[in-house]
């Protein structure tokens, strides 16, 4: 890592905290015993930095190794140096926020609901919870969502919905099926499993997409 906030990751929690600006973020409730000692952490600054306080014992635990392909304990360590900068700067600021608000209640809701039916609402949670973002940022977010947004695919939506708690949902996600399968049986070729184009306007898990120009098929 490089840069004015890669470079200070490595040793950030040998920085003494001073008085931070508080950030209100939502925290799902979990248990702490599914954790590991990583997500803990992760778990813990964000309570630090939400309440404003930080005690020394936490201040001197070790956020996790830095590496590129560890995403957790960067943010981890992201978010410990901004407990010991007094003026983040506009894009430190902005790292802070997507973890508190998208990235850490994503994956502790993830980390809590972790069956193939709860898919497509991890994925309609990402996009929600990341609408905050300006719009420069937005155009960055967005096309990274969609082409890993396999949760939003038809398949696994109509899985979804015949398992919700709404009645009318199971029963609209069950006549998709049925209507898929008429459709698909006429049908020879190999089905292409890709992502689809995502509705990032959606006010539900199963508005994601658009059904009316997405290729159904059932699930199998």
């Amino acid at each position: 890592f490089s840069g004015p906030i890669g470079s200070q990751l490595r040793n950030c929690e040998k920085l003494p905290v001073v008085k931070f600006q508080i950030i209100d973020c939502e925290i799902p409730d979990i248990d702490s015993k599914i954790l590991s000692k990583d997500q803990q952490y992760l778990l813990d600054v964000s309570l630090a930095i939400k309440s404003g306080t930080c005690t020394i014992d936490f201040a001197i635990r070790e956020p996790g190794p830095i590496s590129h392909s560890r995403w957790l304990t960067t943010a981890n360590r992201v978010l410990r140096l901004y407990m010991s900068v007094e003026s983040p700067s506009e894009e430190h600021l902005i790292l802070v926020q997507f973890i508190l608000k998208s990235y850490m209640p994503v994956w502790f809701k993830i980390k809590k609901s972790k069956y193939l039916t709860d898919g497509p609402k991890h994925v309609f949670n990402l996009i929600k919870s990341s609408r905050f973002l300006p719009e420069n940022l937005i155009k960055v977010v967005d096309p990274v969502i969609e082409r890993n947004a396999f949760f939003a695919h038809p398949e696994n939506l109509l899985l979804s919905m015949i398992v919700d708690e709404r009645a009318h949902i199971r029963e609209l996600g069950l006549r998709r099926i049925i209507k898929s399968r008429t459709v698909a049986s006429n049908k020879k070729l190999v089905r292409t499993f890709k992502p689809p184009k995502l509705n990032f306007q959606a006010n539900e898990y199963y508005e994601i997409i658009d059904w009316t120009t997405t290729a159904i098929s059932p699930p199998p």
